[in-house]
């Protein structure tokens, strides 16, 4: 992700969180948000200190709700720590396979699901379509010299895992919902 997507105008953090721009600019000088001047004296808002602020902040549910299916217990809590350590408006939900993710996203609307690439039993396409449907996400793990390439709807995360790629994605979907929202 470059630099140019990862900030905010005031205006624009204003517009996403509902608020005056002369918020924005009082919550910078509180040290609510990260932010720096152009040479010119505009702020520039960094995008993680506004998913930040939007968590601590956030009231109603949670912005994006990730379901994780069938990942190994360890990275399950990677990802786990690494969202709180964050601050990202979201929610995590763990299913031990198929069956039980598809009655956790029947419950609870999922913006997000990851697995392992290489799930046995699953036609891929077809799941990439039905969850396209749906305006469900899929984020895919699998080793950087076996990524098939089927969609660029999908989200490659290679393995080793990568945390800084995890949240580089997680960012760009966080603040496409919140474009949505707002």
């Amino acid at each position: 992700m470059s630099e140019q997507h990862q900030l905010l105008s005031t205006r624009q953090a204003a517009t996403l969180l509902g608020v005056s721009v002369r918020t924005i600019q009082l919550w910078v000088e509180q040290g609510l948000l990260s932010a720096w001047k152009t040479p010119g004296g505009h702020r520039r808002i960094v995008q993680e200190s506004l998913l930040g602020l939007l968590h601590k902040r956030q009231k109603s549910p949670p912005l994006t709700r990730l379901l994780c299916v069938d990942l190994d217990t360890n990275l399950f809590k990677l990802i786990q720590a690494l969202c709180k350590q964050w601050h990202f408006p979201i929610e995590l939900k763990y299913a031990r396979n198929a069956v039980e993710a598809l009655l956790m996203m029947g419950e609870h609307k999922t913006e997000l699901v990851m697995m392992m690439a290489d799930q046995p039993g699953i036609d891929l396409p077809m799941l990439l379509n039905e969850l396209n449907q749906h305006q469900v996400k899929l984020a895919l793990l699998c080793a950087e010299d076996s990524e098939p390439k089927l969609s660029t709807d999908i989200i490659w995360l290679h393995l080793p895992f990568d945390p800084s790629q995890f949240k580089a994605e997680l960012q760009k979907l966080l603040f496409a919902r919140l474009q949505q929202a707002s």
